[in-house]
């Protein structure tokens, strides 16, 4: 049985693909064929530096300027597409939205834009062939103050195998942590798990718990076919390291787990 929760935690996700070789014909001037395509979804668009850093794709594209990496944002901020040289990708945040669900709403939008951009890389840009070298599957779950954790030293409630140093005196001030776990369920598939704890930008000094389970997978030049498999083995994982890493009861009594075929 798979699992998911009515009141999930979720604040971000990210469905992200990095291409090998980078699209080295995609230069800036195409930017704008493509946001005529989804700009009717996405109306704004920013510029940010690339994932990786430019500076190896400078080299070979011979661009005066290098190509940053293009935000196309939805009317709502709750949908963003990231588009550079290597990667193309995917994010919801939650901002006032409810989780639309991994295989219900995001998947298929990914899909769906996925589609756009490769017609658009064969016909504006003459780009036959986009092979997809690694992949990644990003949950950052941030959980406020609220009645189950008022702060860090409730972490354990949440997660219970995780726990503080016991130095034997009294600690002074809050503790502060930033932990980075990883696992490998099978050659093509990593976990990594990073649990941390800080302040709420949106409401400042307010406390947050953050676990972020980020999947990430070399399939080695592959088609989308392959890589929608993965992304559905990496969803899989995922979900069973968050019910497995957090309480039961909270899950039980909190964000309501509700159990489907699989």
């Amino acid at each position: 049985m798979k699992v998911r929760f009515k009141n999930s935690p979720i604040n971000e996700l990210v469905i992200a693909t990095y291409f090998n070789p980078p699209l080295f014909s995609l230069r800036s001037e195409h930017i704008g064929l493509f946001w005529s395509r989804i700009r009717n979804e996405f109306p704004a668009i920013e510029q940010q530096a690339p994932v990786g850093g430019a500076e190896a794709f400078e080299q070979i594209s011979g661009e005066f300027f290098p190509m940053p990496r293009f935000w196309f944002v939805a009317e709502d901020k709750v949908n963003l597409i990231q588009l550079q040289k290597n990667a193309f990708m995917l994010n919801w945040r939650r901002r006032d939205a409810q989780y639309p669900h991994f295989a219900e709403n995001l998947k298929p939008a990914f899909d769906k834009y996925y589609r756009i951009f490769e017609d658009f890389a064969c016909e504006d840009v003459g780009i036959d062939k986009i092979e997809i070298d690694l992949c990644e599957l990003t949950y950052i779950n941030t959980i406020e103050a609220c009645e189950y954790w008022e702060g860090p030293q409730d972490t354990s409630r949440v997660i219970p195998s995780f726990a503080m140093p016991d130095a034997g005196i009294e600690a002074s001030g809050q503790p502060a942590f930033n932990c980075t776990f990883v696992y490998v369920p099978s050659k093509d598939l990593q976990l990594r798990v990073s649990i941390r704890n800080g302040e709420s930008t949106a409401r400042p000094a307010t406390p947050v718990l953050v676990v972020e389970i980020k999947a990430t997978g070399r399939l080695g030049q592959v088609g989308k076919s392959a890589a929608d498999a993965w992304f559905e083995r990496a969803h899989d994982a995922i979900i069973a390291c968050f019910v497995g890493i957090t309480s039961k009861e909270i899950q039980q009594k909190y964000w309501k787990p509700v159990e489907e075929e699989a």
